[in-house]
């Protein structure tokens, strides 16, 4: 059976997941719906069933890539439903994870030729409901409250944010870029970092 008659949502499907390997490989430029098809093995014309043109279907590709990052990190907060610190060091290890596993993903946010121009197309749709920044933030406000109720100085919640995002961004790139060789345990070593008594010693 070819890809042609597949039901209507497995095809957009495996436009949306073809289409992230060759947006990765290719770069924008050269990306295309034509070269998508191809790796599809449909008609160049199928595509359009489902996307306008490239950038639609480039905006499909980033949400879903949006709601699969978002669904790890309200997973690791649901891990530690009455623990604020530990939701933010297993959301920091869940980061570093989710770009080791998923690298084009990471190009694609923050590495491509696109990253930039992916910001501002229908930002929006981006950002209305699951946007991981958004539950890494609440994670922090949730963190700094606590904190605020306690004794001592208030946190900044941007600092804290700046702080954590910083450092499981910094690990995810170097790590997923194999600038930082390391013959153990990349995951084993993030953990250990994290829930080390230096890690967010507010």
């Amino acid at each position: 059976m070819s890809y042609e008659n597949y039901h209507h949502e497995n095809l957009k499907a495996e436009l949306i997941k073809k289409g992230l390997k060759l947006l990765d490989e290719e770069g924008y430029e050269n990306f295309s719906l034509r070269k998508v098809a191809k790796a599809c093995s449909v008609s160049h014309t199928a595509p359009y069933r489902h996307f306008d043109s490239k950038d639609d279907l480039i905006m499909a590709i980033a949400i879903e890539a949006h709601h699969k990052f978002n669904q790890c990190l309200e997973e690791a907060v649901n891990k530690y439903p009455n623990d604020n610190k530990s939701q933010l060091k297993e959301m920091g290890y869940s980061y570093v994870k989710f770009f080791i596993e998923n690298p084009e993903y990471l190009r694609l946010f923050f590495l491509s030729d696109f990253a930039d121009n992916l910001k501002k197309m229908n930002h929006e749709t981006c950002i209305n409901e699951e946007q991981p920044f958004n539950t890494f933030y609440k994670a922090i406000e949730r963190c700094q409250s606590e904190h605020q109720n306690g004794e001592g100085d208030s946190v900044d919640p941007n600092a804290l944010a700046l702080s954590c995002w910083g450092l499981v961004h910094g690990m995810a790139i170097l790590i997923a870029k194999r600038d930082f060789s390391y013959a153990g345990d990349y995951l084993e070593l993030v953990r250990k970092i994290l829930w080390s008594g230096t890690f967010l010693n507010l």
